[in-house]
């Protein structure tokens, strides 16, 4: 019964995840003024770090399915545009953790807005029950992602 559900689980994600990408991915790339001109991968990049405060390098690749080569270029090309950081990981000197700068934090607010607009077009293609739902139902995968996340 349980790997009945593993399969119709894993199913159901990977055409949640096309679906997904089909209609909001574009987001991440149709950005009206950009100061910066980043690609969707960059984007992402801001978004993730303007969540966490600041990330190591490696955790930020798990979360970008990214090799560390191709991450270490990114994370130079941002620095370069002086939105993010390298530092030193006070507690172990060994690791670095990547931060935003204030450019970067302006721009990860910016990009954010752009965001919401786009997803809000999207969205109000929908009834306010169906909204209600997705949000619900986005809250519990989000809650499922984190148990698995604490048990990884």
């Amino acid at each position: 019964m349980k790997e009945e559900r593993i399969k119709e689980t894993v199913k159901l994600q990977f055409e949640m995840i096309h679906l997904f990408h089909k209609n909001f991915a574009k987001t991440f790339h149709q950005t009206g003024n950009n100061p910066y001109n980043l690609n969707k991968n960059q984007n992402k990049v801001i978004l993730i770090i303007g969540t966490a405060g600041e990330i190591m390098p490696t955790t930020l690749g798990k979360c970008l399915d990214l090799q560390k080569g191709s991450l270490t270029s990114m994370i130079d090309a941002l620095e370069r545009e002086e939105l993010v950081y390298r530092k030193g990981d006070p507690g172990d000197r060994r690791k670095t953790l990547v931060s935003l700068t204030e450019k970067g934090k302006v721009y990860r607010d910016w990009f954010t807005e752009e965001l919401e607009k786009s997803a809000s077009e999207v969205m109000n293609q929908l009834a306010e029950e169906d909204i209600v739902a997705y949000q619900e139902s986005l809250k519990t995968i989000l809650g499922t992602l984190k148990k698995l996340d604490e048990s990884a």
